[in-house]
């Protein structure tokens, strides 16, 4: 049960981890060279305590520092708190500081975090309270401090989770896409996203429901999930990106399933939730050749200061690990939505469970996770340096180009 949650890029172009090791109960960083040599590694936890990351990210006043940001767990108290940790390019700790909140809490569900643009942090967590999920929003500064803090409840089933939350470019406001389970009816899941200011006040831009319909015999019905780090990023002030993994089924009134179809729907709206472009990845359930969840968004700026938005479908069969390897399909494309490139990339015999994607100022990105082989049952870390233009420096992965089919969508005619 081995993953990595973040990924950050040192300037000699080495790479910073933060993986779980969830059988273990531990959390470390690792350093690895360019050629994926094993430099360094700090662990985070002890025997007592827990401590995971949310996310990494550069000092503002100095790239070769970098800060952690994350959540502990005291085991024999059964209290978690947020944590900021601070340490160099060598992983060394700097600092280290746990979060004091108005009371104690027993567990976080799914914490997400941002750091904003004045170098504070944005940290937001769901909270299992029985029948109830508290959301629990904080703005805490790098030494750990406590700015500002907002708890919100609602009744709503048996399940809400923030899948992600991303700050709007004029740094002042920042957004929360999350999605609640119901228990019964034919109301599976409610996706909804929300805008906030810099006091947590905030107001429903978008909301979506699984309602299915009657076509013919058949009962059609469609479902939006977002279950990845970074599933909803601001492109600019007004254009958010979603990545979203679709399921479409058709199926009889008795309830037997006729067909489905699953892919990712990669689009960017408006602030009220309109869509302006969007770009479909995969369909007809092929999860082998386009796999359909663990999506996420990178957005980097080339040095002409041109956007380049970063996508990527990490795969899921349903049931992980899998036996079987298949594909990390990377999708380049403009601001537009327009592709630039897309590749599917596997290894011929691991399970790449890829769990994180990182765009990177030099026009590629970097994707990391964790390689299971199903024969020994073990895990290790793995990560992929991508250039700009699709190519790795191994030859350890397979990389096939797809074909490509624009504009994508089309009403009347399409170019392959």
């Amino acid at each position: 049960s081995f993953c990595a949650s973040s990924v950050i890029e040192t300037d000699d172009g080495c790479l910073i981890v933060a993986v779980y090791d969830y059988d273990a109960g531990a959390g470390e960083l690792k350093k690895m060279s360019s050629t994926g040599e094993m430099l360094a590694r700090m662990p985070i936890s002890d025997e007592n305590v827990f401590s995971g990351i949310e996310g990494l990210y550069h000092d503002p006043d100095n790239p070769e520092l970098f800060y952690a940001i994350g959540h502990v767990i005291h085991w024999d108290e059964q209290i978690t708190r947020p944590y900021v940790l601070h340490f160099d390019g060598d992983l060394n700790i700097l600092d280290r500081k746990e979060v004091n909140l108005p009371r104690d809490y027993r567990r976080f569900v799914m914490s997400r975090a941002i750091m904003t643009q004045e170098g504070d942090f944005i940290y937001a967590t769901s909270l299992d309270a029985q029948d109830d999920y508290h959301r629990l929003y904080m703005r805490i500064a790098s030494d750990g401090t406590l700015l500002k803090f907002h708890e919100e409840t609602e009744d709503c089933g048996n399940a809400i989770l923030i899948n992600a939350i991303f700050e709007f470019p004029e740094g002042n406001r920042f957004g929360d896409y999350r999605s609640s389970y119901l228990v019964e009816g034919y109301l599976t899941q409610v996706t909804r996203l929300f805008g906030f200011d810099d006091g947590f006040v905030f107001d429903t831009l978008q909301e979506y429901e699984n309602i299915p319909e009657t076509e013919g015999v058949y009962i059609h019905s469609i479902s939006k999930i977002s279950i990845a780090n970074s599933t909803v990023i601001s492109l600019n002030d007004s254009v958010l990106l979603f990545s979203e993994e679709v399921h479409e089924s058709w199926s009889l009134p008795s309830g037997s399933t006729s067909k489905t179809e699953r892919s990712t729907l990669l689009s960017s709206t408006d602030l009220d939730g309109n869509i302006k472009n969007y770009l479909v990845i995969g369909s007809d359930n092929d999860t082998v050749d386009y796999p359909v969840a663990f999506n996420a968004i990178g957005i980097a700026k080339n040095d002409s200061d041109e956007v380049q938005v970063f996508h990527g479908c990490f795969g899921n069969t349903g049931i992980l690990p899998c036996s079987k390897p298949y594909n990390i399909v990377i999708t380049k494309t403009d601001a537009n939505l327009n592709v630039i490139w897309q590749k599917s990339y596997t290894h011929p015999s691991l399970f790449l469970q890829a769990t994180y994607l990182y765009a990177t100022n030099d026009g590629g990105c970097i994707v990391v996770g964790g390689a299971y082989d199903h024969n020994s049952n073990h895990y290790d870390l793995f990560g992929l340096k991508i250039d700009g233009n699709g190519i790795l420096g191994t030859n350890e992965i397979i990389v096939e180009d797809f074909v490509t089919i624009y504009p994508n969508p089309a009403n009347t005619t399409v170019t392959i």
